[in-house]
């Protein structure tokens, strides 16, 4: 396992180009080539939609002065130690190897995310989320540097569970019921590593209290589509605005599996294939 600052050479990209001139050619000699499996992995995750139209060097020219201004603190967050500490702390109690973990950037998508990188999971944080001072709001966009806590065992438990079941590592070719036991098995694993409830990183407060007090319809609602797999399905399940989250569905039938059969089931319930979790709470 190694922690691979790509973020740097990022800014080092950025920062060395002269005002009015393209940002690509330094950008690609200075941060693509030497960390081409990063950005490669991130279209091999989530294909064409990562990028748009015009691909990487079109998306890095459009977000170049954002990019930069949000990297610029990174430095001083210090993620390599924080990062290196909490995966000291989670991996040995997961299955299979430690991946990399890239900090750098995830073109403002989200703080963080397990990819595919030369077709095995890698995790990846998106150093441009993240602030010093996030200002608040209802629709999470900045995260202090300290809630990386929550963010790294949940997806080092991803890579873990990828492993040991042989999961693709993008929702490009995963089905929805997979989708959703990725997140439950990891936000269960990291709230009882942590000692709370870590689903509210990943929901703003109304859409929570709507799921709670509609946990059937939401269930049923993803049941009926958790045999559909790819991009259309993670999209529609997956982001702030999701009328129905699968992050709280996956997270309410890992919550009920441990209910039923103890906290010291979790090293189980990571690695049971999505199929027989259902099977054992019915």
């Amino acid at each position: 396992m190694a922690i691979i600052p790509v973020y740097v050479d990022i800014l080092r990209a950025l920062a060395g180009t002269p005002p009015g001139t393209p940002v690509w050619p330094r950008f690609e000699a200075h941060a693509y080539i030497p960390h081409r499996g990063f950005f490669e992995g991130l279209l091999e995750t989530y294909g064409a939609h990562m990028y748009g139209e015009m691909g990487l060097p079109g998306a890095v020219e459009m977000a170049a002065p954002m990019l930069q201004q949000a990297l610029a603190p990174a430095a001083a967050y210090h993620m390599e130690e924080r990062c290196h500490r909490l995966l000291e702390t989670a991996a040995p109690l997961l299955p299979g190897i430690t991946p990399n973990l890239y900090l750098g950037t995830l073109l403002f998508m989200a703080p963080a995310a397990t990819l595919s990188v030369l077709h095995r999971p890698a995790m990846a944080l998106g150093l441009e989320r993240f602030h010093p001072n996030p200002p608040p709001s209802d629709e999470k966009l900045l995260y202090h540097p300290d809630e990386v806590a929550e963010m790294i065992p949940h997806e080092a438990a991803h890579a873990a569970r990828m492993q040991v079941l042989g999961l693709p590592p993008t929702p490009r070719k995963l089905s929805l019921l997979d989708m959703v036991m990725l997140e439950g098995t990891a936000l269960t694993f990291t709230d009882l590593l942590l000692g709370r409830q870590t689903l509210a990183t990943f929901m703003p407060p109304p859409q929570m209290a709507w799921h709670q007090a509609h946990e059937p319809e939401a269930r049923e609602a993803a049941a009926a589509e958790f045999d559909a797999t790819g991009m259309d399905p993670f999209l529609k399940y997956f982001s702030h605005h999701s009328p129905v989250s699968g992050y709280y569905v996956g997270y309410s039938y890992c919550r009920d599996y441990l209910r039923k059969y103890g906290a010291g089931s979790i090293s189980e319930l990571v690695a049971l294939p999505s199929a027989e979790i259902l099977q054992r709470l019915s």
